[in-house]
């Protein structure tokens, strides 16, 4: 067999070559893999230096070094059991997996290398429940101090929230032994509805909300200066005396008073609307505002009043500029 004689071309890459021959250059032919083939990557096969060089650098740095592609490093990989070199790609070990379950997830990351979220994906991979200081199981211990002391004291004891220790004791059935007011009177169920929520939280020594959602379960409407629940007796009263005094009265505002007033078309009555006599008379001797400010009535009232007489508006006697008008005159040829 005669041996190929070596050309000056043959130490130089493809990218070389047709860098420097440009167009001359012909590519050699590739041959197609066949399917159903393993080991080789264009035909190509591996070597023993190149598998021992898989999972020592990292999958992209071995697909560069061997000129394979990343794909076929990581199927060769993984097909000779050889571990990746990043953490959350390798293999769990055993003592590895016994810290699963016992630490919290955060604590299994950082001794074992392994990322947070890979160490909660295995911990339910596995089923074992989520380790959590505020989420571990009670002791004996603890559950003895839910009957003494009041959450707040508990929770700060046993290093929990105040939800937590409010759930365990309704799991146990205990029920809220240091409330305050455990239990509604009938005497203060008659309370409630007859003053706005916070000034019967007051009376009673109850919170706001304690009060709303009483009265919500009794069935029983609010009782609000902005929003009034009417009785009968209340809407007989209406234009019976002033509105002002109607709502010091029924306790509501005085915009609800004349609201009510004029939905159901019953005529305001108050004193200082009637026109006496005697003011009458005042209107046009003087100048509106200040027949207003000696009446105690409204600038617009006295005009009103005045318009519906018709007297004229009030004017100040032109004699004195009758007099004063031709000194003037005499003044200015001077």
């Amino acid at each position: 067999m005669t041996p190929v004689p070596s050309t000056p071309f043959q130490n130089f890459s493809p990218r070389e070559l047709k860098r420097l021959l440009r167009h001359a250059y012909r590519p050699v032919p590739v041959v197609k893999r066949r399917r159903g083939g393993s080991g080789t990557e264009g035909g190509r096969e591996w070597t023993v230096s190149e598998t021992q060089l898989l999972g020592k650098v990292l999958d992209e740095e071995a697909a560069r070094l061997l000129r394979r592609s990343r794909s076929s490093v990581v199927s060769k990989r993984r097909k000779l059991g050889i571990p990746s070199l990043r953490p959350w790609l390798r293999p769990w070990a055993k003592w590895e997996l016994r810290l699963i379950g016992k630490l919290p997830d955060a604590e299994v990351a950082r001794r074992t290398g392994h990322s947070e979220y890979a160490a909660a994906s295995k911990r339910r991979e596995l089923g074992l429940p989520k380790v959590d200081p505020k989420c571990r199981p009670w002791t004996k211990r603890e559950d003895a101090l839910l009957g003494r002391f009041p959450d707040r004291v508990v929770a700060r004891r046993t290093h929990r929230t105040a939800a937590g220790v409010r759930a365990r004791r309704a799991v146990l059935g205990m029920g809220d032994l240091f409330e305050t007011h455990p239990d509604w009177t009938p005497a203060e169920d008659k309370l409630l509805g007859t003053a706005p929520d916070d000034e019967i939280a007051r009376r009673l020594g109850r919170t706001k909300p304690a009060i709303q959602r009483r009265r919500v379960k009794l069935g029983i409407p609010i009782k609000s200066l902005t929003r009034h629940h009417w009785t009968k007796e209340e809407e007989a009263l209406l234009g019976t005396k002033p509105d002002k005094e109607l709502a010091a009265r029924f306790r509501a505002s005085l915009s609800a008073v004349k609201s009510r007033r004029e939905e159901r078309g019953v005529r305001a009555i108050n004193p200082c609307l009637k026109w006496t006599a005697g003011e009458e008379a005042l209107v046009g001797t003087m100048p509106d505002q200040e027949l207003a400010g000696k009446l105690r009535r409204t600038v617009l009232g006295v005009a009103l009043k005045r318009r519906a007489l018709h007297i004229p508006p009030f004017k100040k006697t032109t004699e004195c500029r009758k007099s004063i008008g031709p000194a003037r005159k005499s003044e200015r040829t001077r």
